[in-house]
């Protein structure tokens, strides 16, 4: 069985995917996907090259690495991104020999994994997608309609972001980044962080929260089908 390293941005799970062939009986891969934040758009006094962040850093690489991924995948667009100008920037990262100053998780999550592992590439996977448009025409559309307590989480159905209802700043101040991490990766958080995408935004569009507008399409669904 092959597993996989999928590191992406935002909260995500852990699960198995099964992957299909034309050809043979299917053959299951397992694949790991870890939720992460932006490393460079923090506050002026949260850098995770600070020593106390590295070593969280660190922790968490070995924790990832320990499972073995015979791949590992970052957030970059295949479309946008050259593939030899990752490649080169991984091939530079593996023959330094000093600690990289960069701060982006791609380098200090991504490559690391990748570099205790000894892979010889890594990998890219992401979808420009058009989510700010649809959000857009979704909102518009619910204000025009009435249906804003679809968006603020407030009407039949919807669901309350877990990390509306916490202060997140609180939690990553007061925790360390391999704890902060954990949390954006639990369960709790994990179950109900994407919630307006696949609970709340795509109702805006019906009549009530069993029954479908005039033309059978709910407006914001392709919220969920772009993200």
């Amino acid at each position: 069985m092959k597993t996989l390293l999928i590191l992406l941005l935002g909260v995500c799970s852990l699960t198995c995917l099964g992957q299909s062939r034309n050809y043979g009986p299917a053959k299951k891969t397992k694949v790991y996907l870890l939720g992460t934040f932006h490393f460079t758009q923090t506050s002026d006094d949260y850098n995770v090259l600070d020593k106390k962040h590295q070593k969280s850093i660190e922790r968490l690489c070995r924790t990832v690495a320990d499972q073995k991924p015979e791949k590992v995948f970052v957030e970059l667009q295949p479309e946008y991104e050259y593939r030899n100008k990752l490649d080169s920037m991984f091939k530079v990262y593996v023959g330094m020999k000093r600690p990289v100053k960069s701060k982006t998780e791609i380098l200090q999550v991504g490559f690391r994994v990748a570099k205790m592992l000894g892979h010889p590439k890594v990998y890219q996977c992401d979808n420009p997608g058009l989510y700010g448009k649809y959000y857009q025409e979704t909102l518009d559309y619910a204000k025009k309609h009435g249906q804003m307590d679809y968006m603020n989480a407030s009407a039949k159905g919807t669901i309350i972001r877990e990390d509306d209802r916490l202060d997140e700043d609180s939690v990553m101040q007061n925790s360390t980044l391999f704890e902060y991490i954990q949390w954006i990766n639990s369960e709790a958080v994990m179950v109900t962080s994407h919630a307006s995408y696949v609970a709340n935004d795509p109702l805006v569009g019906s009549k009530d929260y069993y029954n479908y507008d005039d033309d059978n399409t709910l407006i914001g669904a392709e919220i969920t089908a772009d993200w």
